[in-house]
């Protein structure tokens, strides 16, 4: 997964689900050699695309990369292996492609093992730490910006840039999720309570999940926590939904003695085993299961 060379905490706001699928979209069409960008934004143009109303797609496409789904050769954008994976799998339809940015925010800063250094991925998945801990009546945007900026202090940082725009750029992809993540009663942002998790996104989370503890998680203690955060849910309403759904999984199975964990075993959706197994993952199997 790409990462920025310097510290950056900023989300930005304009890459919408909408926009954010319509690009990926059509930099697959033109297939594995890519397009250049003035023709990209031609075609945008062209078509009925909601791309069409933006006259530069320079922030959606760099959004898009530090994402790793797509890299940019001097003019020339195209899908990485990340982003043929995801386009060959869950990314055909549009749900699966949000699902899939959302679990790519939330995990990459984890994934990538550099604790000391900020980028978008982390301030999302502080974003996200904070409205699962949030009360009943929700938190405002100022008060998360606060809240960030005060995690911050962690990174040898000049300047800490995170503001409102910041958290829409996060809340617009939680909102983005079937069903949202969170909802919003005037200017405050809640977590979404009483629903049971999606298994969509619970997949997709286990899977980042097992590629962070080298494909056998606990669930509990620490790798618990990580996973409810990404799926804004609490541990004692998630533990019992991940044991059931990994007793019926065939991508996943679930190993008993104590809280018990779960073991990534493989799958037919190679973004999903992208995910869990890294750059292997187009051709490498899972661990195998022992109960």
């Amino acid at each position: 997964m790409a990462r920025a060379a310097l510290h950056t905490f900023h989300t930005r706001h304009d890459f919408t689900p909408d926009l954010g699928w319509a690009a990926f979209q059509l930099i697959r069409e033109f297939g594995i050699e890519g397009i250049e960008v003035g023709q990209l934004e031609s075609a945008a143009q062209a078509t009925t695309s909601p791309l069409a109303r933006r006259a530069d797609l320079t922030k959606i496409l760099a959004s898009l990369g530090e994402l790793g789904l797509v890299a940019r050769t001097g003019k020339t954008v195209s899908l990485t292996d990340l982003g043929r994976a995801l386009a060959d799998g869950l990314g055909v339809y549009e749900s699966g492609f949000r699902a899939a940015v959302h679990c790519l925010f939330a995990w990459q800063w984890l994934l990538e093992k550099d604790g000391g250094h900020a980028s978008p991925s982390w301030s999302y998945r502080e974003v996200c730490r904070h409205l699962l801990g949030s009360p009943p009546s929700g938190l405002t945007a100022d008060d998360l910006v606060i809240r960030v900026v005060e995690a911050a202090g962690r990174f040898d940082a000049e300047r800490v840039s995170f503001s409102r725009s910041s958290v829409a750029g996060v809340t617009t992809w939680l909102r983005a999720q079937s069903p949202p993540l969170v909802e919003g009663h005037g200017t405050t942002i809640l977590r979404a309570r009483g629903q049971p998790p999606a298994p969509s996104l619970l997949r997709l989370n286990l899977a980042a999940l097992c590629a962070l503890e080298g494909g056998k998680v606990p669930l509990d203690g620490e790798a618990m926590d990580r996973l409810t955060e990404s799926m804004l849910v609490p541990p004692d309403e998630l533990w019992l939904p991940t044991v059931e759904y990994t007793r019926e999984s065939r991508e996943f199975c679930f190993v008993q003695g104590g809280k018990g964990a779960v073991v990534f075993q493989g799958s037919g959706d190679p973004f999903v085993r992208f995910v869990a197994l890294g750059a292997a993952g187009g051709t490498a199997d899972g661990h195998q299961c022992k109960v």
